[in-house]
């Protein structure tokens, strides 16, 4: 019979990329029945052998969603939970309590909580937002038997406010199958720059249209693209930004709708360098970002904000630039590098490649993060 492990999350998709492509087809692989269990859709459907359990929590009362959480746990009766935010924490906690079970349960920890939510408020609101929210937090993860967290710089909170727990690291490389190589395809004729994700302003992709219109204006010769692949984070901003890019010439400007994580390598395959400039705040400053390694698996030069995470874990002048993200002439001067040295852009693309290949892969993680949990069999 099947072990069973269940995924909680109260603020993902059940089809996020490290929830279901990374963490639950691992387990699958690994012999497990798995459940992903989410309030933010409503499904009860099986997709490539995972169980989809969802259900529409938003206006819900924090209370209800927990009985929610329970009542789906409580039907499929899983030795191994992982909870992805703190109050599916308190769900697991609940049902391993009245059930009376050795079900072990795991807090999968990638985000700043609670700066990811209080850091949108302003003034005393913010203040107060954050000390409850810390103070649940604390709470929350020492419910856990144990912590999966997604990079150093979040380890050392968690040393502080939970120091019993045990802990391992679980990365957030892409799964490299997913991801083929593809060199810049740069001519001596047009240049192709690109972002993929979620989109905002506050994710930087204004300082990155701004970066292109400045690039256009330096090399006037060189056709300038920029793809932007993903989904806004709002509808006013989508609306404000196709409205900022309609009366530009001097940029090919080309919008890519959010796709399968599987095909990403595929989207962005005709980039030469890829950007990310969002502003260096507490979260992003002290957070990896995701996508330079899904780049890198493809192969794509970078120019990203400069902040020491990228630093403390890479040699990046080997595969890309680190920039301020304000000074826009930095930017472009490191963009006409590499269109001025085709040698420099394909070295990078290179390098890029095999960084991701020896060591930046979720198969290289995944058998980590297998005997860490089943350590507590």
């Amino acid at each position: 019979m099947n072990k069973k492990i269940a995924i909680l999350t109260s603020g993902h998709p059940p089809y996020d990329e490290r929830i279901f492509h990374k963490i639950g087809m691992t387990f699958l692989k690994y012999g497990y029945k798995v459940n992903i269990i989410c309030s933010t859709l409503k499904a009860d459907k099986i997709t490539e052998e995972i169980h989809l359990n969802g259900f529409d929590g938003s206006g819900l009362p924090v209370k209800e969603k927990i009985g929610r959480f329970i009542k789906l746990l409580s039907q499929f009766k899983p030795e191994k939970i992982i909870c992805c935010e703190p109050v599916t924490l308190v769900a697991a906690s609940v049902y391993k309590r009245i059930s009376n079970s050795k079900v072990i349960v795991f807090a999968d920890i990638t985000e700043w909580y609670p700066e990811n939510v209080a850091n949108k408020l302003h003034g005393v609101k913010r203040i107060i937002t954050y000390l409850k929210l810390f103070l649940f937090n604390i709470y929350a993860v020492n419910l856990a038997d144990a912590l999966i967290i997604g990079e150093k710089a979040k380890l050392r909170r968690y040393k502080l406010i939970a120091p019993t727990k045990k802990k391992e690291i679980i990365g957030y490389f892409p799964l490299l199958k997913y991801f083929n190589y593809s060199a810049p395809k740069f001519n001596g004729k047009s240049f192709t720059l690109c972002y993929a994700g979620l989109i905002s302003f506050e994710r930087g992709i204004g300082r990155i249209l701004e970066t292109a219109i400045l690039l256009s204006q330096k090399l006037p010769d060189i056709k300038i693209r920029l793809k932007i692949a993903g989904k806004f984070q709002n509808d006013m901003e989508e609306t404000q930004f196709l409205a900022m890019i309609k009366p530009i010439k001097s940029v090919e400007t080309i919008m890519i709708p959010w796709g399968d994580y599987r095909k990403i390598s595929d989207t962005i395959s005709d980039a030469d360098v890829c950007l990310d400039l969002r502003p260096r705040t507490f979260v992003y400053k002290h957070s990896l970002p995701i996508k330079i390694f899904e780049y890198m698996a493809c192969g794509k030069p970078f120019i990203f904000s400069d902040i020491k995470p990228i630093r403390r874990e890479m040699e990046a002048d080997l595969y890309g630039f680190l920039v301020n993200p304000k000074k826009y002439d930095e930017i472009t001067d490191c963009l006409i590098k590499y269109i001025s040295d085709k040698e420099l852009l394909l070295t990078h693309s290179k390098n890029a490649r095999k960084k991701a290949e020896d060591d930046f892969n979720w198969e290289k993680l995944e058998t980590r993060l297998i005997s860490f949990v089943e350590s507590f069999d």
